[in-house]
């Protein structure tokens, strides 16, 4: 299965690291943007219980994360500061096995050739690509060198976070019916850590699962993600293939 194919291969150190030690972000100008700083002793994504009043579609969409096991993706990706001065594009390999264990991969941009695996807990796991494939390192998951330009963790990265950050950020949640699914807004009641003040989870009809995120700074997007080649509760794919 594919899943099974991607993750045995990572574990040759013959693929794809990820995010920051493997990416172009410095440690200077990642941790102002710094995601939370860590995730020991904190519930499974998607799991948090909500505050915020939800909307038709956003229930759809906890439902139908509520019945996923695991599932892979690609993720197209763009971030920039807050100003707009510094950008970073990537194309990712995305695999997710609940509890929390999440495995990614740099196929296009910023640090392409390398990969990171979480198993839950407060550190990841990963090596660069290219010639220093086989060196594999261990740090910790807030580690500027094992984020993106904005500071984003792995542990982010799976749609479990969005169901539980949609429902918990103090904001205000609507949708609007669109030709490519059901955008469910959150206008945040004031600006978070980072200086995002809005986000947008495209949904599809079909799933009711994410399509595209993004995320505003005021008026500026300052993150953009698609979604696609979804692969859904692979019955080979299990925990234990997320390792490097």
């Amino acid at each position: 299965m594919i899943g099974n194919v991607f993750s045995r291969t990572l574990r040759s150190g013959s693929m794809l690291v990820v995010l920051g030690l493997f990416g172009s972000a410095s440690p200077a100008f990642a941790m102002p943007f710094a995601a939370p700083d860590t995730v020991a002793d904190v519930a499974p994504p998607g799991v948090v219980a909500a505050t915020n009043t939800s909307t038709p579609e956003f229930d759809a969409f906890r439902k139908a994360w509520a019945g996923v096991v695991n599932y892979a993706c690609t993720i197209v990706a763009h971030e920039t500061n807050n100003d707009g001065t510094r950008v970073e594009n990537r194309t990712f390999r995305f695999e997710f096995i609940k509890p929390s264990a999440a495995l990614i991969v740099v196929t296009a941009g910023s640090g392409k050739g390398g990969a990171a695996a979480w198993n839950g807990g407060s550190t990841v796991r990963g090596h660069k690509g290219g010639f220093a494939s086989f060196i594999k390192l261990t740090l910790p998951i807030n580690d500027p060198r094992v984020t993106s330009l904005r500071g984003d963790q792995i542990n982010v990265a799976s749609f479990g976070y969005e169901v539980d950050r949609f429902s918990t950020t103090p904001g205000t949640l609507s949708e609007t019916k669109t030709t490519d699914g059901t955008v469910v807004t959150l206008a945040l009641s004031r600006p978070d850590a980072t200086g995002i003040t809005r986000e947008t989870l495209t949904l599809s009809p079909l799933t009711h699962l994410p399509v595209k995120h993004e995320a505003f700074a005021r008026d500026r997007t300052v993150k953009s993600e698609t979604f696609s080649d979804l692969k859904l509760n692979d019955p080979n794919l299990k925990a234990t293939d997320i390792a490097i």
